[in-house]
């Protein structure tokens, strides 16, 4: 037993109270072995019931340790808190909305165990689920490639080598070689420090073994925001890594910002209106066509999942044309 690793979950919570008693159930009946397992609760300054629900059950398990200093912390931020209080061979993130299946960290061991030596985080391909049908809607989007292009949320390979993951289980010593999480990334922090571990030689492996389930934004207005703030991210880590552009990164801010210039002419132009027409015509013909194919016949469901598909895309392109315009206005401030 004592050659078994040890293993810190950390939990970041901000306002989680519909979540985390599920989320740490979830945590605590894992099949691996208990005593090689702490649980650490880091909340970032939350106002609603979540740290007083964390510590009803901390109070029958002592493997949980909560920290609530009542300071706001962002989540790479709190993050690196519970990375330096634990101890521990891995430590594996666990978001606070999402599920992990029983076997999550004996899976993730044994996928360190019969790989290449050179990684140093393993993680699954989330399970998409909605609690709303708007949700499941925007869970449907999630999985489909018009939703999120060449994101392996959309991906069919069960076990590969992949830039980065969500909900990763890292090997301690490589996660604290490279710096741990930035805390200036509010939100891309997992990828961002992926991109870092893979420029100092190490490797990601996705295995779709390692199961979770992911609960998706129950609106499209919550769905946009998360998208945004994902494409605002996206540029802070182009700032810090040019290399990790990739020629779809930019497909959304170019739409949005086309669509955008051809609507503004649009009262002055023909031409312009014609644009309009032509882009609305398209864009809503691929989405019709994707949103049938992962809704299937329900036309109702096909429609939300059309909708949701506007959510993703107008998200991650404003927050990524925001992004760039806030880098550039930096610069030119001196910043």
């Amino acid at each position: 037993m004592s050659d078994t690793p040890t293993i810190a979950v950390l939990i970041s919570t901000f306002n989680e109270e519909r979540y985390i008693e599920r989320c740490l159930e979830a945590v605590i009946r894992q099949d691996y072995p208990a005593e090689r397992v702490t649980i650490w609760l880091i909340d970032g300054g939350s106002t609603d019931a979540t740290v007083a629900l964390a510590e009803r059950i901390a109070a029958s398990e002592p493997r949980l340790r909560v920290i609530a200093s009542g300071a706001r912390l962002n989540l790479p931020a709190a993050l690196n808190v519970g990375i330096e209080h634990s101890e521990g061979d891995f430590v594996a993130k666990v978001d606070a909305r999402t599920f992990v299946e029983p076997d999550f960290l004996s899976r993730a061991i044994a996928a360190f165990e019969s790989g290449d030596s050179a990684v140093a985080c393993v993680g699954g391909r989330p399970e998409q689920h909605g609690e709303t049908r708007f949700a499941q809607a925007v869970a449907r989007a999630r999985t489909s490639r018009f939703g999120v292009g060449g994101s392996e949320y959309a991906g069919t390979s069960e076990r590969t080598g992949v830039d980065t993951v969500q909900c990763g289980v890292y090997r301690r010593a490589p996660l604290v070689e490279v710096g741990c999480f930035d805390p200036a990334m509010q939100y891309g922090e997992d990828e961002e420090l992926n991109w870092r571990l893979r420029g100092a030689c190490y490797a990601i492996l996705l295995d779709t073994a390692i199961r979770f389930r992911y609960v998706t934004r129950p609106t499209w207005r919550a769905a946009y925001r998360q998208y945004r703030n994902y494409g605002e991210a996206r540029t802070r880590v182009l700032e810090k890594h040019p290399d990790f552009l990739r020629p779809h990164h930019l497909v959304p801010p170019a739409a949005v910002a086309i669509a955008a210039t051809v609507t503004m002419l649009a009262p002055l132009s023909a031409h312009a209106r014609r644009g309009v027409a032509g882009l609305g015509l398209a864009y809503g013909t691929a989405a019709a066509a994707a949103a049938g194919r992962a809704a299937g016949r329900d036309l109702g469901d096909a429609a939300r999942v059309a909708l949701a598909f506007t959510a993703l895309h107008a998200g991650y392109g404003v927050g990524m044309l925001s992004g760039f315009g806030r880098r550039i206005a930096d610069r030119g401030r001196g910043g």
